[in-house]
């Protein structure tokens, strides 16, 4: 999990810098050319647009995979449950480096809304939608079935349902910008590139949430399981505090005779 985050934050920050380059070269540099800066950002086919679109491709397919492992770990490593999300994420992965690719094919005055790119970028778009709502379907409900299965033997509040809002408030962010671009850009509206160069970030913040909040919340669960067990004794995290030490002295009288012996 470490290693993937890091990868996340740096295609994030790589994709911000790029968009920042282009700022610049478009305002500044290209500013008084032919089409001004609107013209410079919106040609698809330089070397830096192209990589920008490649680290966001490459970062969705990314949380994806990442989304699909955690499935196979929550589902005790079954192979079975994540071949079709598997399949969705091969065919995903093909439609948005095919975008990157056709980008050096199309004239400098074409779009996005160009036909050849849009058939590839509704497929990439739609299947990042889907893919979300299958793995976050299927995390959730397995958390949801062994909540079920083992509260009748719980002797405490379980824990997992907390972890399931987790799941599910978190993984909505994601989903909402992804279906909202995707519908922006059926219906040609340019607003998309809004959404469009904040999903990168968006995917690698996800990801990362979810993995921070349900680390906090194991902390403060075991934290409050330790506290209970100790009697009340506030803890830190999982680390008791000091607590009172009770001292019990005994003494014993033993008589001998007219002598009292006192021994303790």
């Amino acid at each position: 999990m470490i290693g993937i985050s890091t990868l996340m934050f740096f295609i994030a920050t790589w994709h911000l810098a790029m968009n920042a380059f282009r700022l610049v070269e478009g305002y500044v540099d290209h500013a008084l050319s032919p089409g001004g800066a609107a013209a410079y950002i919106g040609n698809l086919r330089p070397w830096h647009h192209i990589l920008k679109d490649t680290l966001y491709a490459t970062q969705e397919n990314l949380g994806s995979a990442a989304a699909i492992y955690r499935c196979w770990v929550l589902w005790g490593q079954n192979w079975k449950i994540i071949i079709f999300p598997s399949f969705l994420l091969t065919f995903n992965i093909i439609a948005g480096y095919m975008v990157c690719g056709l980008y050096s094919t199309v004239s400098s005055t074409e779009t996005v809304f160009d036909p050849r790119l849009t058939v590839w970028i509704k497929i990439f778009y739609s299947l990042a939608v889907v893919l979300n709502i299958i793995t976050t379907s299927l995390m959730s409900y397995r958390i949801w079935t062994t909540h079920r299965q083992s509260s009748s033997y719980a002797s405490s509040q379980s824990h997992l349902m907390p972890i399931l809002r987790i799941l599910v408030e978190s993984a909505a962010l994601q989903l909402v910008v992804e279906i909202v671009l995707l519908a922006l850009y059926s219906q040609d509206i340019n607003a998309q590139y809004i959404l469009l160069e904040s999903v990168a970030s968006i995917v690698g913040i996800t990801f990362n949430i979810i993995t921070l909040r349900i680390k906090f919340h194991s902390i403060d669960a075991v934290g409050s399981r330790n506290g209970s067990n100790n009697g009340g004794t506030q803890t830190i995290g999982s680390m008791p505090m000091r607590h009172r030490v009770q001292v019990n002295i005994s003494r014993d009288v033993e008589e001998n005779d007219d002598t009292l012996t006192f021994t303790k």
